[in-house]
């Protein structure tokens, strides 16, 4: 785009014209589309000054650190870059921790590929709850309320810089959902630590960690988190995998039990001897599993216990690390063992009692 041979006094991309009859200013964005036009009849001179004045007051609110921010694209990338230099300042009002800002990018990217071209100031209700109702229909309809969430989180960001006046997802409710009741049953278990001892390597160490998860009745970031040094000589110390950032996180000491020890020197002892990395249910070279290459190490165990279970004729069916947490407080409440709230780190029983607990037949004695 050429520059203006004559200083009119609007801002960069900004540019007008005088017609004939018609009178018109408006903002060229970086790949040379107009954002948005103004015009009015050319012979109204108290028009066009308050049509200059609008177009400069709209063209700084796309403007945040140098950057242009018109589209839902650019939108992401003002907010992720903001988040990431509030990471630095764990005590910041809004600061996230990596691991929740890793999966908002990867969100982000899944929200993009529909309204990244569009122009912040043209996303409308309808149209996140078109996004909702699609979502919906193809099974995914909890992923979809996560992201349209992160949408609206960036909306808000947009609206505290001035680029809108009011979030247009304000209001959108989230699909009715029903909480999960799978309880993965001991078979279904030790046929998984079966079939991964057969296929060995990283199909191993994920079984193992799915054993793991059990005993000590852990989140799935928490076993993924887990390093050599956690270890003491009474048990496992455990961190708190969800907590704010900046919060100090509360941890417990899940004491040794043979099976658990066995479990866990299992997992050190296949270890390379070239690995020096620190997690003990991680890579061969001891590094975290990313998201991505842990759901595909546990994909391909479970269709190897589906096939397993198939060719004997047994009932199997597929489970993840997070199912593990439900099952062990639900085998310890069954089992009469007291300390559910202690080992999950909640700070009362009633997320244990309605979301993990999964009893579905109880016992009770006649009153005396």
């Amino acid at each position: 785009m050429r520059r203006r041979k004559v200083n009119d006094g609007l801002p960069h991309r900004v540019y007008e014209r005088q017609g004939l009859s018609v009178y018109s200013i408006g903002y060229k964005s970086q790949d040379n589309k107009w954002v948005f036009r103004l015009r009015c009849d050319v012979s109204d001179k108290r028009r066009i000054a308050q049509l200059r004045k609008e177009a400069v007051v709209r063209v700084l609110r796309f403007k945040v650190e140098e950057n242009e921010i018109v589209t839902i694209q650019q939108l992401f990338v003002a907010w992720i870059a903001r988040q990431e230099k509030l990471i630095a300042q764990p005590k910041a009002r809004g600061s996230r921790k990596k691991s929740t800002l890793d999966e908002n990018k990867r969100e982000s990217k899944v929200v993009c590929r529909v309204f990244g071209d569009m122009a912040i100031v043209d996303l409308e209700y309808h149209h996140a709850a078109t996004y909702q109702d699609t979502c919906d229909e193809a099974g995914r309809g909890p992923k979809g309320d996560k992201e349209l969430t992160l949408l609206s989180v960036a909306l808000n960001f947009a609206r505290r810089r001035g680029i809108i006046q009011v979030n247009p997802l304000v209001g959108l409710e989230k699909l009715p959902s029903r909480p999960s009741e799978r309880y993965v049953t001991s078979e279904e278990l030790d046929l998984a630590v079966k079939v991964g001892r057969r296929m060995g390597g990283s199909m191993l160490i994920t079984a193992l960690a799915l054993q793991a998860g059990y005993l000590c009745v852990r989140r799935s970031v928490e076993v993924r988190d887990l390093q050599l040094q956690d270890q003491c000589s009474e048990g496992i110390w455990w961190t708190d995998g969800k907590v704010e950032a900046g919060a100090t996180p509360r941890r417990v000491l899940i004491e040794w039990s043979t099976e658990l020890r066995s479990v866990i020197r299992e997992a050190i002892r296949i270890r390379p001897p070239t690995c020096v990395g620190p997690f003990i249910f991680g890579t061969q070279h001891g590094e975290k599993y990313t998201k991505g290459g842990w759901k595909a190490n546990l994909a391909r165990l479970m269709q190897g216990c589906i096939e397993e279970a198939s060719l004997s004729n047994i009932p199997f069916k597929k489970f993840s690390l997070m199912d593990m947490r439900p099952k062990a407080v639900t085998d310890k409440m069954a089992s009469g063992q007291r300390d559910a709230v202690e080992a999950t780190l909640h700070t009362s029983s009633r997320m244990v009692e309605t979301v993990y607990e999964r009893l579905r037949t109880r016992k009770a004695k006649p009153v005396k």
